[in-house]
């Protein structure tokens, strides 16, 4: 007699079965994980954006300003950045340009005053947990976690 050598029809669906179950156990954990590194790019564009400002201003010696919520193309004094992939910026709720002058300083140009401290909040609509982008009114930039979606 002949030995035959591979597997049973049944031995092959149950390992079928046990590969798609360990599948759907980890899609939702995979999602959240993208959802995340999308949050975290989303921020660290951002911050790049607004260090770059800062850069060219005191490089150019004058103001250069950061238009948020739009994706026109940057030019040598006008800098842009548009949250992506389900990433939206909650606050503040009114979102002035921020205009980065020549000594590095920022001002308000609403008011025509110096510019205040203000924390940037980027929230991902898959997500709980926000990030938290700190901008003081010396246009240093920090990282951090916090605030409310």
């Amino acid at each position: 007699m002949q030995s035959s050598r591979g597997f049973t029809l049944v031995e092959l669906m149950v390992t079928i079965a046990v590969v798609a179950i360990l599948a759907m156990i980890a899609a939702p954990s995979m999602s959240n994980l993208i959802a995340k590194q999308q949050l975290n790019k989303t921020t660290r564009e951002l911050a790049e954006t607004l260090t770059l400002a800062r850069s060219q201003a005191a490089l150019l010696r004058q103001e250069v300003t950061v238009t948020l919520n739009s994706d026109t193309a940057n030019t040598d004094t006008n800098y842009y950045w548009k949250p992506s992939a389900n990433n939206t910026l909650k606050a503040p709720t009114t979102i002035p340009s921020l205009v980065f002058m020549a000594n590095g300083t920022m001002k308000n140009t609403a008011l025509n005053t110096p510019f205040t401290d203000t924390d940037f909040v980027i929230c991902n609509s898959r997500i709980p947990t926000p990030k938290t982008i700190k901008l003081s009114r010396m246009g240093s930039v920090t990282l951090g976690t916090g605030g409310s979606c």
